[in-house]
């Protein structure tokens, strides 16, 4: 369940349902929506001090826009979300997670997620370590905006 609202957005948890920003022009709704929901599939991955749950999702979320609409697509997403101020500060984690590359970034999220427990810790399964994401779930809510 998600509501569209003019609001911050934001992930939900468990049966509290999703929450998207009305305003945002078509792109940023689609950004907002595979962001959102990335954070509800990462739920279980651990955080250490370095890593809270923003660097945790952007350590694949650059590789996912990319992968569904392109890399123009995913670079201007990073600098929306750099823009944002107030409720936590995107623009160094952002910094963070593209300072590494790809496999980099690949690898420290299979870290993280091994430490979980592989079965446990993600709704994607092998997804994200090795870059692919299976589209086929996030189609029909992508069709929809």
């Amino acid at each position: 369940q998600a509501i569209v609202y003019e609001g911050v957005s934001w992930s939900g948890f468990e049966n509290e349902p999703m929450k998207l920003r009305a305003s945002y022009p078509s792109d940023v709704k689609k950004a907002t929506l595979v962001h959102e929901l990335g954070h509800r599939f990462l739920l279980r991955i651990p955080k250490t001090k370095e890593i809270d749950e923003h660097r945790v999702l952007f350590l694949v979320l650059y590789d996912i826009w990319e992968s569904l609409y392109g890399r123009d697509f995913a670079d201007r997403m990073v600098e929306i979300e750099k823009k944002r101020k107030g409720l936590y500060d995107y623009e160094s984690a952002w910094k963070w997670a593209l300072s590494m590359s790809k496999g980099e970034r690949a690898a420290k999220f299979k870290a993280l997620r091994e430490s979980a427990g592989k079965d446990k810790a993600s709704l994607w399964n092998d997804a994200a370590p090795n870059n692919s994401f299976d589209r086929s779930g996030i189609q029909p809510c992508l069709h929809a905006l």
